[in-house]
């Protein structure tokens, strides 16, 4: 069984062709019954923002972004629910003098669970790779 820990934009590459990566694709589709994916509390309202914000740009219908939402609440992704992720967030925030610890939730939820971080975004590899915690790029 393997055990990660995805970010937003690991999510909206699954529901959002302009994501789609073949990196991204490629996770999504090897993930077995037996794979645990897991996210912090931040990870659904962020990416519900997200489809919001497409809607507001005129890249997506209401309609569409309803759809796509319930494309991604269908994923098997396991919200993580102890408070201990925003005491860990902030204190890898202070530790990698990060101004915001909203990304830092993700690298703090992987470290929690002991799942490798699964990410697009540049930044939050080189935070997960500063304090040596397994890290896939899905660029």
């Amino acid at each position: 069984m393997a055990r990660w820990c995805v970010d937003a934009s690991a999510v909206l590459a699954s529901v959002l062709s302009e994501h789609a990566t073949a990196a991204a694709r490629a996770f999504w589709s090897d993930l077995t019954g037996l794979d645990d994916v897991v996210g912090p509390q931040l990870l659904l309202p962020e990416c519900t923002s997200v489809l919001r914000q497409r809607v507001g740009s005129g890249e997506l219908t209401e309609a569409e972004s309803a759809d796509l939402l319930e494309d991604l609440l269908s994923l098997p992704i396991r919200i993580h629910e102890s408070r201990d992720q925003f005491r860990v967030a902030l204190t890898l925030a202070g530790r990698l003098k990060r101004p915001k610890a909203y990304d830092m939730q993700y690298l703090a939820v992987a470290t929690i669970e002991r799942a490798e971080l699964v990410t697009l975004d540049r930044g939050l590899r080189q935070a997960a790779t500063d304090i040596h915690h397994p890290v896939r790029l899905l660029r």
